[in-house]
């Protein structure tokens, strides 16, 4: 059995390619936000609300990423490479049918959805309309993309990973401010254009990624059986449910924030994305943490497998609590370059301290909920997950605006990952002998 020191040079060894990826996807995000925020703060809550609208798309991407994540990391702890081979094959043209019909679920939904969400400010709704209705049409890129590099990142292959992100990032990054403000020729579209850069940016991993899984021999077999991509599909069930739950109750948690005004939904954003830098890490530790504890549970090791499990969660939670109180000492030095308004500024920067104050919560929900799904149980961490968010987020967040405006959602987001991160330490430490099951 490997010791301590071993295991935990084993989780940065596969969680530093990963740091470095969502490191460059915060650095996208945060200047995604600037470029936008040179058209005002309207546009900026425009963006806020239409990233919001469109964790209802990851739905689809979830129900085949995260079975795909699960199964291929447990067939390659087995060596059963064959398996994984018609898992992924079979998997991307089911992705690719089944998000093809979402995406123009979503195009037809789209103004409505945005009223509903947004409130009643017609330009945040006209503009987030046109930037939901885009990434609704990007929705089949984005779901074979996360299927592709779920299988890279499964067999423990994060560089490769690493690299697809970071190029995709910087592409992303080169292309918002061309299709943002019209240069080089082109229509200048505005938040749209932040929309249009993420689309094909995403859609450039695709070929990229395939090619990392010839060069790693689980290359995806095409055939025309639907038995591994329905195998997949029901380990991603309990996932997407949770992502449908989540989505839901995020839009309703946006919905109490965007009532407060478009000056607390553009605080809102701009305090997301520069907190992303602390809680991108955390997906990576989150990823190797599925990975790690899938290859030992597939090959029959419940018990290497939680102290994997553990190791991520301890070091992740270690990096996350210090960048955290970082975070939350410089947030009024954070948000000045994002908004010359000072009610946005203040209120950013509350959000801020608040946010850097619950990485460490945030840190042990993250990671062992995917530590979990990487042992074959997709179940409890939607249940624990969808429980915590409406009980101690949703819930609270409409009752604590109409008293303490945008700040009482804040304080109930604190509240939540706290609570979700607790539970969630105890039941991996009591249960996940039970919990862990393999799926192959």
């Amino acid at each position: 059995m490997l010791r301590w020191g071993e295991l935990g040079r084993e989780v940065l060894r596969v969680a530093w390619p990963m740091i470095v990826s969502q490191v460059a996807e915060s650095l996208y995000a945060v200047l995604d936000t600037f470029f936008v925020s040179r058209l005002g703060t309207t546009a900026v809550a425009a963006l806020a609300l239409g990233s919001y609208m469109s964790w209802l798309l990851f739905v689809v991407v979830a129900l085949f990423s995260t079975g795909t994540m699960v199964f291929v990391a447990q067939s390659y702890g087995a060596k059963e490479l064959e398996k994984a081979r018609r898992a992924i094959g079979q998997t991307m043209i089911m992705a690719l049918a089944v998000s093809a019909a979402a995406g123009v679920c979503g195009w037809l939904a789209s103004e409505p959805l945005a009223r509903l969400v947004g409130g009643s400010s017609p330009s945040v709704v006209e503009q987030a309309t046109r930037y939901f209705r885009i990434r609704s049409l990007g929705l089949p890129a984005s779901a074979l993309a996360m299927v592709v590099d779920s299988s890279v990142r499964a067999v423990g292959a994060t560089k490769l990973s690493m690299i697809a992100t970071v190029s995709s990032a910087a592409l992303n990054m080169v292309l918002d401010p061309i299709l943002i403000y019209g240069l080089l020729g082109l229509p200048k579209l505005g938040v749209a254009g932040a929309a249009l850069a993420m689309v094909l940016s995403i859609a450039y991993m695709i070929p990229l990624e395939l090619a990392f899984l010839k060069r790693l021999g689980v290359f995806p077999r095409l055939t025309l059986g639907i038995g591994y991509a329905l195998r997949v599909a029901r380990i991603g069930i309990p996932t997407a449910t949770e992502r449908l739950v989540f989505a839901i109750g995020n839009n309703i948690y946006i919905a109490f924030i965007s009532r407060c005004g478009s000056i607390a939904l553009a605080a809102h954003q701009i305090g997301l994305r520069i907190e992303s830098f602390v809680y991108m890490p955390g997906f990576a530790f989150s990823i190797a943490a599925a990975a790690l504890v899938g290859h030992r549970v597939g090959k029959g090791s419940v018990g290497e497998g939680k102290s994997a499990g553990l190791e991520a969660a301890k070091i992740g939670a270690a990096l996350m609590t210090i960048t955290g109180v970082g975070l939350a000492a410089i947030a009024p030095i954070a948000v000045k370059p994002f908004t010359t308004n000072p009610e946005v500024a203040k209120l950013a920067t509350i959000y801020l301290i608040l946010a850097g104050l619950s990485e460490p919560g945030l840190a042990l929900a993250m990671i062992l909920s995917n530590a979990i799904r990487g042992g074959g149980n997709t179940l409890v961490p939607m249940l624990v997950n969808a429980i915590g968010l409406y009980l101690f987020r949703v819930a609270p967040s409409y009752i604590a605006t109409k008293t303490m405006g945008v700040i009482g959602a804040w304080i109930a987001m604190f509240i939540d990952v706290y609570a979700r991160g607790i539970t969630f330490l105890i039941l991996y430490k009591k249960k996940f002998h039970k919990l862990a099951k393999k799926v192959i």
